[in-house]
């Protein structure tokens, strides 16, 4: 075999390798013995400054959906917020028509919404969601709040364990493969895992370098409950004029993504898959959904993983002001007068 024969074999090989290494999914074990694919497409599309849940246009978001199974992605995250679950269940349609893979190769999360907390809401609600998908099931379904409002957007005093005898029930009918929650503090998790027949077997939260979440998720790791995180750019990628440090021109960051030969987003997100969390990256661009899941062929060192970490800040993207009366309002809250509250309630549109 002459030299350039050979240099077109290697290269072959390597092309056919590397496809190897985007196309495997890496996996966390939950609790009940099911398996979670590690990277998940977001599928909120975000606010208008008035408040307006973004809506797609074009089937934009199927298409990214579409895009992200045959990227390599295996795990679509959605919610009945953000009322896109009819696109989701095209996107995912039009990957399987168009491949050889079927319904059982693709892992599916969506959310209970706070206006359906009692105990007999939750398996409508989960029809309801499952009838847009087109779905027969959903692989993980998550309690996206602890707390609980009625149809007309008032509080409901509905104990989210309430709430959570619901999600049992539908595990329980196989109408989900696993339960969990969103958005739970640390004393919530445990009151939920003190008083529940079947534990949670995912939180999901806010986490990046400048919220790291570390005591909540020293108690997942304890309890063995797999954390997904959503926001995983934080404030780093956008231009929010009062987020904290780095931004993505951060010396240390451009040093650790030309290391690696990759970008800043890039290692923000394998920042989360070597803390052991799923990582939910948004995204309807197709070039950025490729890039997004072109993160399983190398990992940050321990070093790495701290050195990020020590951008913790505490600092989280979207606080809902509105939210602060209820109860169950599970974060800190900002220092604002009952009239201030009571003024962003009157301009909050939706949610």
């Amino acid at each position: 075999m002459d030299a350039a024969s050979l240099f077109v074999c290697i290269t072959l090989f390597a092309s056919l390798n590397y496809e190897r290494v985007l196309s495997a999914t890496l996996t966390f074990s939950l609790n009940d013995g099911n398996e979670i694919p590690a990277v998940a497409l977001g599928t909120s599309l975000g606010h208008l400054p008035d408040g307006t849940r973004v809506l797609p246009v074009n089937h934009s978001l199927a298409n990214a959906v579409q895009w992200a199974l045959e990227a390599g992605y295996r795990h679509i995250d959605t919610a009945t917020l953000y009322r896109v679950e009819d696109e989701v269940g095209l996107g995912v349609r039009n990957f399987l028509n168009a491949s050889e893979n079927n319904r059982q190769d693709i892992y599916i999360t969506t959310k209970l919404w706070n206006d359906a907390h009692e105990r007999e809401e939750v398996i409508p609600a989960l029809i309801r969601s499952l009838e847009e998908l087109q779905l027969d099931y959903v692989d993980l379904y998550l309690m996206h709040y602890p707390m609980a409002y009625k149809k007309d957007g008032s509080i409901s005093l509905t104990d989210y364990l309430v709430t959570w005898k619901g999600m049992e029930d539908a595990y329980n009918l196989n109408l989900t493969k696993s339960i969990g929650v969103s958005n739970f503090n640390i004393s919530q998790m445990q009151r939920l895992w003190d008083h529940s027949d079947i534990k949670p077997a995912v939180l999901q939260i806010e986490v990046n370098p400048t919220i790291t979440q570390d005591e909540l998720i020293e108690w997942c790791r304890d309890h063995d409950v797999i954390v997904m995180a959503y926001s995983p750019f934080g404030a780093i990628l956008g231009r929010k004029q009062d987020a904290p440090p780095p931004r993505a021109d951060h010396p240390r960051l451009q040093t650790i993504a030309t290391k690696y030969n990759k970008t800043v987003p890039q290692i923000l997100l394998r920042y989360l898959l070597d803390r052991k969390m799923v990582a939910i990256p948004r995204s309807t661009n197709k070039e950025r959904i490729k890039q997004n899941i072109d993160i399983l062929d190398f990992s940050l060192t321990g070093e790495e993983v701290m050195e990020l970490s020590r951008f913790n800040q505490n600092y989280r993207l979207r606080t809902p002001a509105k939210w602060y009366p209820h109860p169950y309002f599970p974060f800190e809250k900002r220092n604002l007068t009952n009239n201030e509250i009571q003024e962003i309630i009157a301009h909050s549109i939706e949610d």
